[in-house]
């Protein structure tokens, strides 16, 4: 196995997920083969593989991956940057009652994403046992190890994350005891750890193969947790050494969505997907989100289901001043930037992330009302980050939508390098050098070889203003408004921005003040409640807790 990107569509060994439900312990397993019985290295490996195949959340068919992906596009539509997008507010309701704060422990979506990171947990486990089982003198136990516990801490980062209660599920845990109040918040935070810190302890900083996990994972994985945890010293200290590592930033913020630098210098902890004959391992996460794409001669992406839009929020957020910086406090007055006619200063990363009526779409065609699939979400801002471009010769433009292989980033350098301005802003360390971090990215940003062309390539396709933080950063205060602004930026559309929010403490202000602002924009918002000590996080699905009562206690105010 020499690139883990070649995943098993279809792994012939019956692994069942253990999502600690009693009718599934309780039933004895068809066609599963017995704990202990896989002395094969290369059967083992199968398990190794398998466990980075969850990292994709397509299990046993579709939905799933759509109401439960690893991408956390669904959890992005809470925040004030995306809507959910689709066939209106009644396609995907369950979906819909997130971005209006009304989900319930019956949603669907809230269902698949418990379920899904702990089918990968199970995976994990099960190849640490048959790892551990294993009696060979050359096989690299200790390595393969740490990459399971990398995932293992992962797949609970991210239950951790969403729901904030959980169990935490070792190789040896008995899944039908572990109850989701067995730990306190900092005991599961510290666990997590564990699993990250035993993978830097034992990875290489090479692993052999593409996509495989190493030591700089796990650093960015650690710095990751502790940036959520506000251990600003620890996560400093982590991204240094990652930025210590053999990464850079893309020439070209478009080639982020390119399946030619889709593991380049920029990557540092990715889903690996492909398309082979099946589908299998294409990325579902995202397949509803593929705008319509019409009128493009080599086909487009066919028939899309333009799934999470960019709100308007963020489309204003990308308005910047005469000097090309950021409009922190007044960026949603004044006129909207909804299409090609807004005159006004533009950061050019806007229609690199997603589309603009009238603006080209990756060279292609033009962006126009016709793509747009809901007048409930008009005028609409399809995504762009998570395709490549309608006419590139790997798009396979009939269902699966869009198609192509191109991988999902879940940790790129442009995040480690904001990271660690953040941890130097909070910490007060060096205002300066976090400047001098921040300008790095905004360098990239602002090179106009790269800014979005008109099609007839007269020139820039819109009023593209942006320019570096040149004067020193003296007031702790702004440089914190200046590294988060940037955030939003560099990465919205790549699933952060509620959980950024979350981690800074400003969750409900925020979320609030978009749903009283978008609301008069956008109906379906209008009268949307952030509720504080509840939504914060999902509610324990009630089937889960219907299943295993004596295990599951659910969230507050649910």
């Amino acid at each position: 196995m020499t690139n883990i990107k070649i995943l098993l569509p279809l792994l012939s060994l019956a692994i069942l997920p253990m999502a600690c439900q009693k009718d599934v312990l309780d039933v004895s397993p068809q066609g599963q083969l017995a704990e202990g019985s896989l002395s094969s290295a290369s059967v083992v490996d199968k398990l190794v593989v398998a466990a980075y195949q969850a990292l994709g959340a397509h299990f046993f068919g579709n939905d799933e991956a759509f109401a439960g992906p690893s991408t956390n596009w669904i959890i992005d539509v809470r925040s004030d940057d995306a809507y959910k997008g689709g066939g209106g507010i009644n396609d995907r309701s369950d979906i819909h009652q997130l971005e209006v704060a009304t989900m319930d422990p019956t949603n669907f979506a809230v269902a698949q994403k418990w379920r899904n990171p702990l089918f990968g947990i199970s995976r994990a486990n099960y190849a640490i046992r048959e790892i551990q089982r294993l009696e060979s003198n050359t096989y690299a136990k200790t390595v393969r190890t740490g990459e399971m516990r990398l995932l293992r801490g992962y797949f609970h980062h991210d239950l951790k994350r969403n729901f904030n209660q959980i169990p935490y599920l070792l190789e040896d845990t008995d899944p039908t005891t572990a109850k989701n109040t067995d730990h306190s918040s900092d005991e599961l935070w510290r666990m997590i750890e564990a699993d990250y810190q035993f993978a830097f302890d034992n990875l290489p900083t090479d692993n052999g193969a593409i996509g495989r996990v190493n030591k700089y994972t796990a650093a960015g994985l650690l710095a990751k947790l502790y940036m959520d945890k506000g251990e600003w010293t620890k996560a400093s200290n982590l991204c240094d050494f990652v930025m210590s590592g053999p990464f850079s930033l893309l020439d070209n913020f478009e080639n982020l969505s390119s399946l030619q630098y889709e593991s380049g210098s920029e990557s540092i902890f990715t889903v690996q997907f492909s398309t082979a004959n099946n589908f299998a391992n294409h990325n579902w996460s995202n397949l509803l989100n593929t705008t319509r794409s019409t009128g493009i001669a080599a086909g487009g992406y066919a028939n899309g289901d333009d799934f999470y839009v960019g709100s308007q929020n963020l489309g204003n957020a990308f308005k910047t001043d005469a000097n090309g910086l950021p409009l922190f406090d007044s960026f949603n007055n004044g006129q909207d930037v909804e299409t090609a006619t807004y005159s006004g200063n533009l950061d050019p990363r806007i229609d690199l992330t997603m589309g603009r009526i009238g603006i080209p779409w990756k060279g292609s065609a033009i962006y126009s009302e016709d793509w747009i699939r809901s007048l409930d979400y008009f005028p609409g801002f399809s995504g762009k980050k998570h395709v490549v471009a309608p006419n590139d010769p790997n798009v396979h433009n009939s269902f699966p939508w869009a198609a192509s292989g191109l991988n999902f980033q879940i940790i790129r350098y442009a995040e480690v390098l904001l990271w660690k301005a953040e941890a130097l802003v909070e910490t007060g360390q060096s205002l300066e050098f976090a400047r001098s971090l921040v300008n790095q990215i905004r360098t990239r940003a602002a090179n106009p070889a790269f800014f979005v062309q008109k099609l007839d390539g007269s020139g820039p396709a819109a009023n593209y203003v942006i320019g570096l933080y040149n004067d020193p950063w003296t007031d702790q205060d702004y440089a914190r408004k200046a590294v988060r602004f940037e955030r939003r930026l560099e990465l919205a559309m790549e699933g952060n921005r509620f959980y950024d929010l979350l981690r800074w403490g400003n969750a409900g202000q925020t979320i609030n003040s978009y749903y009283q602002s978008e609301g008069t924009k956008r109906t379906f918002l209008s009268g949307a409640n952030f509720v504080g000590g509840k939504h914060e996080y999902l509610p324990i699905p009630q089937s889960e807790i219907d299943l295993a009562p004596e295990l599951y206690s659910q969230n507050p105010n649910y």
